[in-house]
Parts: C-alpha cells; sequence; structure tokens
C-alpha cells in the first residue's frame, strides 16, 4: 500500500514537471531543484531570489500550491482505501456484538442515535470554488488512471492542470453570503444529500441484521440532521440581514424540491407498471379519486392503465406548486386552497403509498427517494441564527424605554434589577409594536424583524427550516430571559402551546464556561424560562465553544477546561432533572477543537453524548471530508458508527480509559500552569500584539476573500478582539503554530516539579483516554512546527529588545515541549510509532519550505516597495503564498 502511494506521489511530481513543459519550462530546473534543497534560497552566498522575475516567482508559487493540491489528492485516495470496504455501521454492531453486548440493547441505542453537523461559512477554506470542483475531477482521474490504467484519465488530468495554471488561484473580489450559500449547495447537491441517504440505508440494513423485520427497519425520523449558519450568523457580520436571511431560506427550499422534482420525473419515465401486471393498493387508487379534478386529460387517461405515472403527475405538481407558493402575499393563501404538499411528511405518506403496491425491486427508487426526503425534508438544512448578546440588549433598551417599562437606561441597572424588568415584561400581555416601529433605530428594527422572519419561515417554508436562537458571549441568565421576550413577541413561544424555537448560550471563554452552572441554575429557577423549558420536554441546548477558549488560554487549559464545564454540567442535569444537549463549535485546526471526531467522541466523559451529536464543520473541513461523495459517506458513516458504540458503552457497559478521576489532580496542575504560561506570553507580554503584526502575514490574511465576516470584531489593538480563525491562521503561516501547542510543555514541567515522579505522566497517556487524545493531537500539530521558518519571520520586528524578548520564550517553550511529547509518547521523533501520518507531514516540508521563503521574499520586498501598484502586485503574490502554504499545512483556522 505504502508503494502504491508513493508511486502515485511520483507520477504526480512528473505530470507537474511535464506542465511545466508546456506552460513555464524556463522555471522547471528550479522547480525540482528546490525539492530537494529549499533552504537554498535563503543561504547567504545564494542569489537565486534576487535573480528570478516577479513572474517567475509567481510560476513557481503556483507550481508549488498545485503540487500540494495533488499531495492532498494522494493522501485523500490513501485514506479511503484504508478504510473498511463494507459499511462501518455494520462493523460497529459486529464488535459491539462480538464484545457480548445484546443486540435488543443495541438496536434500542440505534433507534435514538443522531448526529447532527453544522455547515458553516467560517473563512478557513482558501481554496476558490473552481479550484475544488478541479479537485474533486482530478480524484476521479488518478483514480482510473492508477486502477483502470486509462490513458483518456492522464490526459484529462492535465487538461484540469492546464485550466488551473492559466486560473487565479485567490478570488479578486470579498466573497458574498450568497456565493457562500451556492458553495455549501453545490456540496448537497454533488455529494452530501446522495451519500447522506446512502448512509440512511446502511443504517435500516443494519437495523434488518439486528432483527428488526423490512416494515420495522424502516427509519421514522433521521438520524442524520443537515445544519447551516450560512445566512443565519450574524455575530459580527454586518452583511447577514434579514433580507439575507430569507433569501437563503427561501434558496434552500427551492434547491431540494428542485431536487424532488428530478427524481418524480425520472420515476416517472421508469414506472410504466401497468394494472394488469400489478395490482395497485385501495389506498393508492382512492387517493387518485380524489385528485382528478387536478389532472390534466392526458394524465386521466393514464390513470385507469399506469396509476404509479399517474400519481407522480399528481405529486409533481404538488411539489412545483410549493415554489410558487413562497413568493405569493399571505391574503392569497387565505383566499385559495393551494393544491401542494403542506409538509414533508404527506410527501412520504404518498411514496409509501406507491411502495405498499410494489415488490422490493420495483420500489428501489422510491425507497431511496424516501431516505433523501427523510433526510432533508422540505428545508434541506436547519438553519442556526447566532448574534451577539449586546444586541439583543440594545434592542431590547430601546423598546422597553419606548414602553415605559423601566425608568432610565436598561443597560445601566444592576442585575436583579434587570431580572425583575424582564419578569414584568414576560408576564405583560403582548405589545402591538407597529405603533413605534418607525420610532425605533435600524438595529433594533432588524433585531424584531429576525423574529418575525424566523415564525414566517416556519410557517411558510417548513417548521425545520430554522429552529436554534444561539447568544454568542453569554454572560448571564439575562441574556436568555431577553430572547424569551423577542420569542413571545414573535408567537415563537406561547404559554401552553408548543414553543417553535430553541434559546441557546453559547460559552465560549474559559470564565464563561466557568459560569455556565450558575447562569443555568438561575434559568431553571425562574418560572418564566422553566416554563418554556417544560414546552421543550426540559431540553436545553447549550453550545459550548472552542476558539475562543483556546484564544483565551491555549490548547490544553482550553480542552481540559471544556471538559470540566461539560462534566459539570452532566452533574447538573441530573440536580435540575434538565437534558442538556450539547452543541460543540469545534474548528479545523486542532487549537480549535479539530481532531478526529471519532477520537473526540469516544474519549468523551460518560453520558457527555447519550446517543446525540451536534458540531460544526467549518472551511476547509466540509471540502476534506465531503467534496468526494465516497468520504462524505465515510464520514457520515463513522460518525454515526462511533455514536453507536460510545452510546451503548455508556449505557450498557464500562467505558474505559475515559474517567479521570485518578489523574485529575494531574492534568488540573498542566492545565492551569499550561494557562499561566499561555497567559503570560500573549496577554502579559508588553507589547506582543505588535509583535504578532510584524511577525505574522495578519495584514494579508483580509486580502485572501475567503468569507464574508470582518476578520476583526473591533477596530482595536486587542488580542481579545481578533478573531480566533485570523489569530491560528497567521501563526500556521509563520509556521510557529502557537496556538496549537503553546503553554503545554511549561504545564508538564511543573507539574512534574510538583509530583516528582516522570513516569506518571506516561501513565496517565497510556490510561486515560482524554490525555491521549489531546497529546496525539497536539503532536500533529507540533511536527508542522517549522522554527527555523518562523526565525526569519521574527525579523521583521523592528523593535530589538521585543524581538529577542518574545524568540527566547518561543524557542524555549518548544524544546521544552517538543522535549515532554518525546518523553511521554516514548519516542526518539515525533511521531515516529504513527509512521504514515509522521511521512504525510514531512514529505510536505520541502515544498512548505520553498513557499515560505518566497512569502517572506515578497513580504521584505513589499515593505521597501515605493509605488502603490507595485504594491498592490506584490500583495496579490504573498496572498497567494498563503493559499500554497495552507494546502501544504491543510490546516487554516
Amino acid at each position: 500500500m505504502l508503494m502504491a502511494k508513493t508511486k502515485e506521489i511520483e507520477f504526480a511530481f512528473s505530470i507537474l514537471s511535464e506542465l511545466l513543459d508546456e506552460v513555464a519550462p524556463n522555471i522547471k530546473p528550479t522547480f525540482i531543484a528546490l525539492k530537494d534543497n529549499p533552504s537554498f534560497l535563503f543561504k547567504a552566498e545564494s542569489n537565486l531570489l534576487q535573480e528570478l522575475s516577479s513572474q517567475e516567482i509567481s510560476n513557481l508559487i503556483k507550481a508549488f500550491t498545485l503540487y500540494h493540491l495533488l499531495l492532498n489528492i494522494i493522501d485523500e485516495r490513501y485514506q479511503l482505501s484504508l478504510r473498511q470496504s463494507r459499511g462501518q455501521i455494520l462493523v460497529a454492531i459486529e464488535e459491539l456484538r462480538a464484545q457480548k453486548y445484546d443486540a435488543e440493547d443495541i438496536k434500542e441505542v440505534f433507534k435514538k442515535i443522531q448526529f447532527y453537523p453544522v455547515f458553516t461559512a467560517h473563512p478557513t477554506e482558501s481554496l476558490r470554488r473552481t479550484f475544488l470542483e478541479s479537485y474533486h475531477e482530478m480524484y476521479d482521474d488518478l483514480r482510473a488512471w492508477f486502477e483502470f490504467g486509462q490513458m483518456g484519465a492522464k490526459e484529462h488530468l492535465k487538461y484540469r492542470l492546464n485550466l488551473l495554471w492559466h486560473s487565479h488561484i485567490v478570488r479578486s473580489e470579498k466573497i458574498e453570503v450568497l456565493f457562500e450559500l451556492d458553495n455549501l449547495l453545490y456540496f448537497m447537491e454533488s455529494s452530501i444529500l446522495q451519500s447522506g441517504a446512502r448512509v440512511l440505508q446502511e443504517i435500516q440494513d443494519a437495523l434488518k441484521i439486528l432483527g428488526e423485520n423490512a416494515k420495522d427497519s424502516m427509519l421514522k425520523k433521521s438520524p442524520l440532521l443537515l445544519g447551516s449558519w450560512i445566512g443565519g450568523d450574524r455575530d459580527g457580520n454586518p452583511y447577514v440581514t434579514n433580507r439575507v436571511m430569507i433569501e437563503v431560506m427561501k434558496r434552500q427550499h427551492q434547491t431540494i424540491i428542485h431536487q424532488y422534482l428530478k427524481w418524480i420525473d425520472r420515476l416517472r419515465r421508469e414506472l410504466s407498471i401497468a394494472c394488469e401486471y400489478v395490482n395497485p393498493s385501495n389506498t393508492l387508487l382512492e387517493s387518485l379519486e380524489q385528485e382528478k379534478e387536478h389532472l390534466d386529460e392526458t394524465t386521466k387517461k393514464l390513470f385507469s392503465q399506469e396509476p404509479f405515472r399517474a400519481k407522480l403527475v399528481c405529486m409533481h405538481q404538488k411539489l412545483q406548486n410549493r415554489i410558487l407558493m413562497l413568493n405569493l402575499p399571505q391574503s392569497a393563501l387565505k383566499q385559495n386552497k393551494l393544491y401542494i404538499y403542506e409538509n414533508s411528511k404527506e410527501f412520504i405518506k404518498d411514496i409509501e403509498m406507491m411502495m405498499e403496491s410494489l415488490d422490493e425491486r420495483s420500489s428501489t427508487y422510491l425507497k431511496e427517494l424516501r431516505n433523501l426526503v427523510l433526510l432533508a425534508g422540505f428545508h434541506l438544512m436547519r438553519l442556526d441564527f447566532r448574534q451577539h448578546r449586546e444586541v439583543f440588549w440594545l434592542a431590547l433598551a430601546e423598546i422597553f424605554a419606548t414602553l415605559g417599562y423601566v425608568q432610565g437606561d436598561l443597560l445601566l441597572l444592576p442585575t436583579s434589577e434587570q431580572t425583575k424588568v424582564l419578569n414584568a415584561a414576560l408576564s405583560a400581555p403582548l405589545v402591538d409594536l407597529n405603533q413605534f416601529y418607525g420610532k425605533f433605530s435600524e438595529q433594533t428594527q432588524e433585531t424584531l424583524l429576525s423574529f418575525i422572519n424566523f415564525k414566517w419561515a416556519k410557517d411558510r417554508i417548513s417548521d425545520n427550516i430554522i429552529d436554534s436562537c444561539i447568544v454568542s458571549m453569554c454572560q448571564s441568565a439575562n441574556d436568555l430571559l431577553c430572547v424569551l421576550w423577542f420569542a413571545k413577541q414573535s408567537g415563537l413561544w406561547c404559554k401552553g402551546k408548543k414553543t417553535r424555537i430553541s434559546i441557546s448560550p453559547l460559552f465560549e471563554t474559559i470564565g464563561d464556561l466557568e459560569s455556565a452552572p450558575k447562569i443555568l441554575r438561575e434559568l431553571c429557577a425562574n418560572p418564566h424560562y422553566a416554563e418554556y423549558l417544560q414546552s421543550r420536554k426540559n431540553r436545553q441546548e447549550i453550545m459550548i465553544g472552542y476558539s475562543d477558549s483556546s484564544k483565551d488560554g491555549g490548547i490544553f487549559a482550553s480542552n481540559y477546561s471544556l471538559r470540566k464545564a461539560i462534566g459539570n454540567l452532566i452533574v447538573l442535569e441530573k440536580e435540575l432533572d434538565v437534558k442538556f444537549r450539547l452543541f460543540h463549535g469545534r474548528g479545523g485546526s486542532v487549537s480549535r477543537g479539530g481532531g478526529a471526531l471519532e477520537d473526540a467522541l469516544l474519549s468523551s466523559l460518560p453520558s457527555s453524548v447519550a446517543g446525540f451529536l451536534k458540531t460544526t464543520e467549518q472551511g476547509e473541513v466540509i471540502s476534506y471530508k465531503y467534496l468526494n461523495p465516497k468520504k462524505a459517506e465515510s464520514s457520515f458513516s463513522s460518525a454515526l458508527a462511533t455514536l453507536l458504540k460510545k452510546s451503548v458503552y455508556d449505557r450498557f457497559g464500562t467505558n474505559c480509559n475515559v474517567s479521570d478521576s485518578e489523574f485529575d489532580t494531574i492534568m488540573q496542575t498542566i492545565s492551569t500552569e499550561s494557562y499561566k504560561a499561555y497567559r503570560k506570553l500573549v496577554y502579559e507580554t508588553e507589547g506582543f500584539i505588535e509583535y504578532f503584526k510584524s511577525a505574522t502575514p495578519i495584514d494579508f490574511i483580509a486580502q485572501l476573500n475567503i468569507g464574508s465576516r470582518p476578520s476583526k470584531r473591533k477596530e482595536t489593538q486587542n488580542v481579545e478582539d481578533l478573531r480566533a480563525i485570523p489569530w491560528v491562521f497567521a501563526w500556521t503561516q509563520n509556521r510557529a503554530i502557537i496556538p496549537a501547542w503553546y503553554g503545554l510543555g511549561s504545564g508538564l514541567e511543573e507539574a512534574f516539579k510538583k509530583y516528582g515522579q516522570k513516569e506518571i505522566f506516561r501513565s496517565c497517556y497510556r490510561e486515560n483516554l482524554f490525555f491521549k487524545t489531546t497529546i496525539d493531537n497536539i503532536s500533529q500539530a507540533f511536527l508542522k512546527v517549522d522554527l527555523e521558518i518562523a526565525k526569519h519571520y521574527n525579523d521583521f520586528v523592528e523593535d530589538v529588545e521585543l524581538r529577542k524578548k518574545i524568540w527566547q520564550m518561543i524557542e524555549s517553550e518548544y524544546h521544552r515541549t517538543l522535549d515532554w511529547l518525546l518523553y511521554v509518547r516514548k519516542e526518539e521523533s515525533l511521531l515516529a510509532s504513527e509512521k504514515l501520518i509522521q511521512e504525510s507531514i514531512l514529505l510536505r516540508k520541502p515544498f512548505l519550505t520553498s513557499l515560505s521563503f518566497f512569502q517572506l521574499h515578497l513580504m521584505k520586498v513589499y515593505k521597501n516597495a515605493h509605488y502603490d501598484e507595485q504594491r498592490e502586485r506584490i500583495a496579490r503574490q504573498i496572498v497567494t503564498t498563503i493559499v500554497g502554504i495552507a494546502q501544504g499545512v491543510r490546516n487554516t483556522g
């Protein structure tokens, strides 16, 4: 297998060299030479960088970027080949049965599990869609060439590379929200929907193996839910407006209805089954009789001969009318009873009605369509609405002042007084705000309209089109009572009726995580909120943010604080008799909660999952996991299989190596000391923000145009106001990758001083799955660090004393961390025990080094450039190197 991969890598290098012969023959010798000796670029005796023209540098940057793209495809092919050829869910069931778990117990858990990935447009996907689409095709070309020897595949690969060579790597314009949606819809239509529907069938096949009959094995609800933040995430993004949110929900609806229409068209062509060969059920015939008035004469004739086709004509018309209905005013809907499906359940009922009259083979495609509708409904993805707590408070303060609910400024009142005002407002009758609407500020109008649109979408499109309202930077119970008032005013929460909104706090910083239990206790004690919870069957969604907690306190302290917070919530659940559903805000990089989802699941605390996992899938993670339909199917299947195993272990068995009791004090010490070391560098070192701005290409990252959100929350000089994604992205570019490891070495060192036993850390690694997973994830990121490169970026800092001070801190912590990682993992070289991962990372190093040297050179030239036109050209080149490095490291934010 390894030889096969090596062969593909050699092929990739040779085919790129052939391309250079055609498009840029003058740089080919340099490209080949730098493969073996990239540091030659920066050696004192080398004049190469000065000798290369600006165009030659651009061409070399593009060549290295395309090579990384090919390496990523080969890596993906190799990883997929290592996966089980059989469904991972079936394999998980076999493992559980081999471990003596009862089939009925497995089945009971299986029917309740749900995996809920939420796709976001967080700006970490550095490649344009043009390159992503080509990536998909080139994957197929490599497969066709190496597995089937198709000569045309090699030529098509060259064709694709040639097109990419003559294309811009970086977008020329800033991406807009609706374009972000178009990108996600591309993933949905080309990969995610078909893969998700296949996994649903795999689950139904697995239930049969567990003893369910054909009828009972048919899923009643999907164990796979699809979510999105595109068009709903307003926190710090002024471009997500009410108009955009409504348009996003309409497009999602139209997209999935058009998918169903294609399926119905196909079935109409294929289901030419006549009555004389198959007896349609009475239910089917009766439904056709009732719908006869909506059929044209041609279809009526079909009715007596080919009832399945006739029924499909009716289904097509009812789906088509849903799209027409979207833009009709409410008054027209009241006057005319439209011939449509009211909801996706009615659509599924018609599909099942046809299946009842057909044998299993004839209903194959109907079954596939049913799985698709079960997965995507009429909403395609559930949109989450996220907004910063301050926005809700500012709007509420203005409204309450206008209504006379409060004397003075609501925002300046003590917390206890705010609570009294909120409780009184929640007890008061509904207020007609239309008479005051024009008096409110634009921001308050937008906030009010958000909730009105929330309800409109649930009424007109689907009850599942939008679900959660997430309160960012939640700091008190009153933050959620604010939202509850808006929910009441818009009709999303009515006492005594089913609540149609999930109000979810987002705890992000380490301090917020520690305050979470106090906030939730206060909420559950509030009579209004308690009534709201009752209407949701005492279920409370809580979002936990991995990004800001890591930027706040470093990677180990962040991971351990998150784990402690989850442990506290598990205890609190029982105390309050409320079921918490955790929503994990994970990023792609290790420092933002990335790493293998399966490892994170299995190492999580007992009872922390309970059959449900909602998690964000961001940026480059979406293309990595879901661009290829086979990879998407494998990702879904793997997540559900691991969720099944974890839930069975927690409920019916002993989940070994996940309890922290034995090693808790040690890990607490590591967390505390690593936090101190990290804070000392990032928050307590005077001038650190200036160092960061000089020693990383942060100012150029904003020019990437990879997302609609601004890269900073505010125009200030504080680390706190930097978004976590560009923070991580910038440190990845200068190859120090500080957010992924800094502080760990000090944490382990100080813990050793305290406990005096070095072997205990190896025991902890061996026996505690959380500690092992955390150390392994940090180790993978750490191997990508290159201090030789980072030191060159360090030279950009003009303040000599500041430069020396911070570099000394980074360098000493690096060596301290490396020594401890090697000791804990019992290795002589990092990741030596995981050769495949080690080799994949080290293989990219020469090309990454070349790209980094080009970036450094261009940053120096940019700094000394005198003309705006020259600076713009150099900036474009620097941004291109950023994309190339991101592809090589395979992590951005």
